[in-house]
């Protein structure tokens, strides 16, 4: 069976919990404090890189079920020399005996390298992965599916914060924005609050797909 966007989602948020259990004392009592801090970072963000994936691998498996191509993706810009790349590697294949030729593997190939640039994580961003898949305007029946409901400018803000929060880590290292820093002071985090955001990354990815599905 196919491994799908759903399934690929579902493993890292998987992965999110494993690194989560795994920094308890109990388990790692031979691991600092501040390692377990690390590895409560490190869920949040591989709780995060669900949801992106999952995105990113949406728009691709929906890339030829559309009628009428959505705006999004139909603008998504491809450099001119993948494309010719693609033209040349459709001619060889046209020539070579047996004839195999199946030029739509190469353009998915392509989908995938150009999505690459692009991060599927805010609200925002989400909106657009959603769009280009076809699925624009869900965010309501979307947020009936979690549990409890949210409306939509409320799984904006939650979904927001926990991005940002995952930026500080993976950006700055989750050090303490201080004018004159005297030793490497990181922010705080607990458990209860990384269970939490990997929680509602978990539920808005099930929703989701409960939705498009």
């Amino acid at each position: 069976m196919a491994f799908t966007a759903y399934d690929a989602a579902a493993h890292a948020i998987g992965r999110a919990r494993n690194l989560l259990d795994a920094s308890r004392p109990s388990v790692s009592d031979k691991v600092t404090t501040i390692v377990r801090g690390d590895m409560m970072r490190l869920s949040i963000v591989m709780a995060v890189a669900a949801l992106d994936t999952y995105m990113h691998r949406l728009v691709v498996e929906r890339a030829y079920t559309h009628r009428d191509l959505p705006g999004g993706l139909g603008s998504l810009g491809i450099p001119f020399q993948h494309l010719l790349a693609q033209a040349d590697a459709s001619a060889d294949a046209a020539r070579a005996k047996p004839h195999n030729s199946r030029p739509r593997v190469a353009v998915k190939r392509q989908l995938r390298d150009r999505l690459l640039t692009e991060t599927f994580q805010r609200y925002e961003e989400v909106s657009r992965a959603l769009g280009m898949a076809g699925q624009s305007g869900r965010w309501e029946e979307i947020g009936q599916q979690l549990s409890p409901r949210m409306d939509t400018q409320l799984i904006k803000r939650r979904l927001n914060l926990i991005v940002q929060r995952r930026n500080q880590i993976v950006h700055e290292g989750d050090y303490r924005r201080l004018e004159r820093p005297r030793r490497p002071t990181r922010n705080t985090i607990s458990r209860t609050s990384a269970r939490a955001d990997i929680h509602f990354i978990g539920q808005l990815i099930d929703a989701t797909h409960a939705v498009i599905s």
